[in-house]
């Protein structure tokens, strides 16, 4: 499952911190609902693309790696605020034979990669790597030890990337969130694999026509009879996944 989001989500904050909490919220509802990649989207009326993909590539990425792929960043002031996410790609300190972990390559020499893992020791590294690239491995063994790339066949996290509304609205398995959208059935719930979200302030279609985009787009109402005015972003991700992922797990 995939989700995109404008860059103007944090349009109605002037407080950094309570930016920060805001996109934490987005952040937690991806891992829960097990979303692979988040796309954020160009609103021209303002444009917080970079401070939501530093956020968000910060609450995905192991505490233990974070030093070496983030700088001291006026951005990740206040990520103190954000709740962690704890999924499997966040190993304890406990190593096992065979698990898979994520690492940073943070020595080469000689044609030799070591990769820092989150333990005291680092792993040589088999297999060619770049130094500071980040890799997935499997522990091959604890003494010495050593690690392998890998792929890991559980949920393990989201990617952030940047993308335009025009190229999103013109994936067949894209649907737009609206109000103003119809119900959709159980069997088209299943197909669908990239949900769009508005603004706090538009719907992706008037984005779209700011934008002079053609839209030929579905739109889904997933949340009938709401109470409020407005459902608020981070509010629409929550309850649209979670719909999503209730239906395609029971039914």
């Amino acid at each position: 499952m995939e989700i995109a989001i404008p860059s103007s989500i944090l349009e109605n904050e002037s407080d950094d911190k309570i930016k920060t909490f805001k996109v934490g919220i987005i952040g937690r509802a991806a891992a829960i609902f097990r979303v692979e990649k988040i796309y954020i989207y160009k609103d021209p009326s303002r444009d917080d693309s970079n401070f939501i993909s530093e956020i968000l590539r910060y609450m995905e990425t192991p505490q233990y790696l974070r030093k070496y792929l983030f700088p001291r960043s006026e951005k990740l002031r206040y990520a103190g605020v954000l709740q962690p996410l704890q999924i499997p790609s966040h190993k304890p300190k406990h190593l096992k034979v065979g698990e898979i972990r994520e690492g940073v390559i943070v020595k080469v020499a000689d044609g030799t990669a070591w990769a820092d893992i989150g333990m005291k020791a680092l792993a040589l590294f088999r297999g060619k790597a770049r130094k500071g690239a980040r890799v997935t491995v499997r522990v091959c063994s604890t003494n010495p030890l050593v690690v392998e790339e890998a792929k890991p066949e559980e949920y393990w996290g989201f990617k952030v990337e940047k993308c335009s509304l025009k190229k999103l609205l013109k994936r067949e398995d894209a649907v737009v969130t609206s109000k103003l959208g119809y119900h959709p059935s159980v069997d088209e719930i299943k197909k669908v694999n990239l949900l769009i979200f508005g603004s706090p302030s538009k719907e992706v279609k008037e984005i779209a026509d700011i934008l002079g985009l053609e839209f030929e787009a579905k739109m889904w109402n997933l949340i009938p009879k709401q109470g409020v005015r407005s459902v608020r972003v981070e509010e629409a991700v929550i309850s649209c996944l979670s719909v999503i992922n209730f239906i395609r797990e029971v039914y």
